[in-house]
């Protein structure tokens, strides 16, 4: 065996062909007999040489045939929130149907942000990141194709989100309509403090919009993302415009999405003041609620109806099955791919409108 890491010379000189042939042997195969495609990898093989170098060929094509993915936490958190595999499962399929790979690039952990500026990718897809934070800059001075998911808007950048606010408000006619009077939600945040809460005159009057241009009540509120402010503000101005108060409604903050914060933030609103509908801002908090009320012994729906956000698998398998504000995270993640690589292409964009509908499970019923 040759001393040293073999190189394409190498393998050319040991089977007596040009360096042309090597590559072509790897790269455009059609381009060769199969008789000296076979020789040639026989020769690489015997000598240790696994191909050419990745790098090298992006850097020749300009072409990476792959596409990053800015993730608003940690890397673990991809695998342990059901909305976001949901979204990334859609996203990998797609890219995957075009013959192209997947970065998962964390902006956690991430020292002077290298992570980003030196992902060999083709465009990127930003995850609920705000324009200002110090990644997405970096994303944006890249001058690659982007496309974002979820809030906010970043200027210039097309973004896959649906109407949050207005999604919410489907949840809280729904549960009006079976004749609800009193109210919680649970939704997220840096804290765990409640949340303010305030007719959505006052922040009319105060100027204060979401991310999809709606009056936000609870916007000045730091570390609670822009999306799930939305569905709060959307879910109190919906119960105000059926004549509940907004104030009174019960509002709590779990200190992350998951589960077993929701089940704590649920837990403490229900020993403090018992609503007989409660809203979790993502199905994950509404099963925590469940899991809440199950723990104080009180029966779903009897006693308590739950409604979700995002219709997660989990949803449907719950005891009860979850009642929830349903939007096609998959087709999202789908859409996300077709949108960035239709950039990539220099082809012209479009995002139709994402839907969403209340689909009723056995978690809400009529106050009894």
């Amino acid at each position: 065996m040759t001393p040293g890491r073999p190189t394409l010379e190498t393998v050319a000189q040991a089977a007596g062909v040009s360096a042309m042939t090597v590559s072509n042997a790897y790269n455009r195969p059609d381009q060769l007999s199969e008789e000296t495609r076979a020789r040639v990898l026989a020769v690489a093989k015997e000598l240790g040489y696994a191909g050419p170098d990745p790098a090298g060929r992006s850097l020749r094509t300009r072409r990476a045939a792959t596409i990053g993915v800015l993730l608003t936490e940690q890397l673990p958190y991809a695998f342990a929130d059901p909305g976001l595999v949901s979204f990334l499962h859609g996203l990998a399929s797609g890219l995957a149907d075009a013959g192209q790979a997947l970065l998962l690039v964390p902006t956690e952990g991430n020292a002077e942000h290298a992570h980003v500026r030196n992902a060999l990718v083709d465009g990127f897809v930003l995850t609920s990141l705000v324009p200002g934070h110090p990644a997405v800059v970096d994303v944006l001075g890249r001058r690659l194709p982007v496309v974002s998911w979820g809030q906010p808007k970043i200027p210039g950048v097309p973004r896959i989100c649906v109407d949050n606010a207005r999604a919410a408000a489907k949840a809280a006619r729904h549960l009006l309509d079976l004749g609800h009077t009193s109210f919680g939600v649970v939704t997220f945040g840096d804290s765990a403090a409640p949340l303010p809460y305030a007719h959505a005159a006052d922040a009319d009057a105060a100027g204060v919009t979401d991310g999809d241009g709606h009056p936000d009540a609870p916007a000045r509120v730091p570390g609670v993302q822009l999306g799930m402010r939305a569905r709060v503000s959307g879910f109190l101005r919906a119960l105000h415009a059926g004549g509940v108060d907004p104030a009174s409604v019960s509002v709590v903050a779990a200190a992350r999405n998951s589960r077993a914060a929701g089940r704590e933030a649920a837990a403490r609103m229900l020993a403090d003041r018992r609503p007989t509908a409660v809203f979790g801002v993502t199905d994950v908090l509404a099963l925590g609620t469940l899991d809440a009320a199950a723990g104080a012994g009180i029966d779903v729906p009897q006693q308590l109806s739950v409604v979700g956000f995002d219709d997660v698998a989990a949803a449907a398998a719950s005891v009860p099955p979850l009642t929830t504000v349903a939007q096609s995270l998959f087709d999202q993640g789908r859409l996300a791919a077709s949108v960035v690589l239709d950039q990539v292409a220099g082809r012209p964009v479009r995002i139709p409108p994402i839907r969403t509908e209340v689909v009723v499970r056995g978690s809400t019923a009529p106050p009894v």
